[in-house]
């Protein structure tokens, strides 16, 4: 089955990239231990893999490139209220990521 990655370039260029994935999951951890293994390519948030960025153990294939925006929901269960954990992650959320 295809699966499409809508990029953004630096320069505010669209692109969609076409691809028949390997593996298929929704855990980072899972597809940032696949890539490691060399498995193929992924697409995960900065701060799942700027130690192995860094490192030299991933390399950054798309520079300047990004994930086109979509929408993100911040949920908790009402029962428990807003912890503090998950106020500092929504706050850092809302600094760190920028609006389209």
């Amino acid at each position: 089955r295809d699966h499409v990655w809508q990029l953004v370039g630096p320069d505010g260029q669209e692109a969609q990239v076409r691809h028949h994935p390997r593996y298929i999951t929704d855990d980072m951890t899972a597809l940032r231990q696949a890539a490691l293994r060399g498995v193929g390519v992924v697409q995960l948030p900065c701060m799942v893999v700027e130690d192995d960025l860094r490192s030299g153990a991933l390399i950054d294939m798309l520079s300047g490139w990004a994930p086109k925006g979509g929408i993100i929901h911040a949920v908790f269960p009402s029962r428990r209220g807003l912890l503090p954990g998950v106020r500092l992650l929504i706050d850092y959320l809302a600094t760190h990521i920028q609006p389209n």
